[in-house]
């Protein structure tokens, strides 16, 4: 689903949950601090709503926040249910913590991703090199390590190798 089909079907989630209610647009709006032609325009997708306005949304509704979104696998759904239901509850501030908070995790995660995107594994005794030990000589044996369809490089092959490694670390 791309952002444009995800905002359509959370306009659409914000119609059925309102219905439900058997509250107006006008009624949402008061409800929420907006007029009544913002609800109209996020129900209809025109207007992307933001983080903020659909916790306050889900808790006028009576909804968790994840509720507005397209299901995802199980475990992660159910997992960003429990995070939704409980942040939905917390006022502004305390959902402007959980929000750092995960802002700070993901950062993390994609550091140590890029981390680990540097490491090769080698199958003979699950032994691990750093992608730089690589292009050192004194810290890998390329004949006994690398080959191509099962021979041995040619010398010209292992130096070019080593300089698009070493190029490639330079670039990360």
């Amino acid at each position: 689903m791309d952002d444009r089909e995800i905002n359509k079907f959370v306009g659409m989630k914000i119609k059925e949950f309102r219905k439900n209610k058997k509250l107006t647009q006008q009624d949402l709006a008061d409800l929420v601090g907006v007029k009544n032609s913002a609800i109209s325009n996020y129900e209809q997708g025109i207007r992307i709503p933001k983080r903020d306005f659909l916790f306050k949304v889900a808790n006028a509704l009576g909804v968790s926040i994840d509720e507005f979104f397209p299901i995802q696998s199980e475990e992660t759904s159910s997992t960003l249910s429990e995070i939704n239901k409980i942040s939905s509850q917390l006022e502004e501030p305390r959902q402007k913590v959980v929000l750092n908070t995960a802002t700070n995790q993901l950062d993390e995660q994609n550091q140590e991703k890029k981390k680990e995107s540097k490491i090769v594994s080698i199958k003979n005794e699950q032994e691990k090199f750093d992608l730089a030990d690589l292009v050192d000589d004194s810290k890998v044996d390329w004949d006994k390590w690398v080959s191509f369809d099962g021979r041995p490089l040619t010398d010209e092959v292992k130096e070019a190798m080593k300089k698009a490694l070493g190029k490639e670390l330079e670039d990360k």
